[in-house]
């Protein structure tokens, strides 16, 4: 038996107005372990959730098909401190710690762009997935010609503020409230926002970031699912964040700060969840410029 430990670490998505397309990962990680076993079988044997054995068996199966490799079957432990099912890309960091196990397990040096590309293809979306692996900044789309993507660190001076609720938010149940169309007027004023939050991040003048965060398109048919996103951007603003977004689809809540600023927001996130009775974890952190690394193999 070996064991392979691969560390991910959680991203946020959409950026308010990069919907599916642009994502950022967070200091906040998940490990991977995955063990070999004598057998073909796959096994969570030291978790609760009974969807994480599925998943598990899920990538196992599509690796083994993508390289088209016999693999012997695997235990897999997951540790860390990424929220479940936050809008913090949780599944990502277990998807792709998964499959870089496997990769090495079928005789491949690690290879990012591998996993980015076989990592979209299975979550079906690329946000959560390229920030995950690659680190930083991310936009992604898909062309006539496959995936392309773009790769910026996240500067240094930027802070992470991020509120926790208690509740859990489903991907599928924050999709299904979305509507097929938006009006020109809509379409526009995002692709503005997101060139700008991009210039923002790729120059490092982080101050011009101020104005552009809010207002996400998805966010005003989501905010009824998620109670205190209005109240706690609102709030952040007032404390001096750059700007306040829904983390993905939810329920985290993610402010962007300075160093000194992130006390501020962070007590105004904390004031506004205590004040609505809403059970909530605040965390101050940074951006994750390393991606996806093994820690052991």
């Amino acid at each position: 038996m070996s064991e392979i430990v691969i560390q991910v670490p959680g991203s946020t998505s959409n950026l308010s107005h990069g919907f599916d397309c642009m994502g950022m990962a967070v200091a906040a990680h998940n490990r991977i372990a995955v063990t070999t076993r004598d057998d073909a079988a796959v096994t969570t044997p030291d978790s609760a959730d009974p969807g994480l054995q599925v998943f598990a068996e899920k990538v196992h199966r599509e690796c083994t098909a993508a390289w088209d490799v016999k693999l012997p079957g695997i235990e897999v432990r997951v540790s860390g401190n990424v929220p479940i099912s936050r809008g913090m890309g949780s599944s990502a960091t277990v998807l792709l710690g998964i499959a870089a196990a496997c990769q090495r397990l079928a005789g491949h040096p690690l290879d990012r762009e591998e996993l980015v590309h076989l990592g979209v293809r299975w979550e079906g979306h690329p946000d959560n997935i390229c920030a995950a692996c690659l680190g930083g900044f991310t936009i992604a789309a898909q062309g006539s010609d496959g995936l392309h993507w773009q790769r910026i660190a996240a500067p240094d001076a930027l802070r992470a503020v991020i509120a926790i609720p208690a509740t859990q938010q489903s991907t599928n149940e924050a999709r299904g409230v979305l509507p097929d169309s938006l009006s020109r007027a809509e379409a526009v004023r995002g692709w503005q926002r997101s060139c700008l939050i991009t210039a923002a991040l790729a120059t490092g003048e982080i101050e011009r970031l101020r104005g552009l965060l809010g207002d996400g398109w998805h966010e005003q048919y989501r905010a009824p699912l998620n109670p205190g996103l209005r109240e706690a951007q609102v709030a952040a603003d007032h404390a001096g964040a750059l700007g306040t977004i829904l983390s993905g689809s939810g329920s985290c809540v993610l402010g962007f700060a300075t160093v000194a600023t992130q006390e501020a927001v962070a007590a105004a996130f904390a004031g506004v969840y205590r004040k609505l009775g809403i059970a909530c974890e605040v965390r101050q952190t940074g951006f994750d410029n390393a991606g996806l690394v093994p820690v052991q193999d």
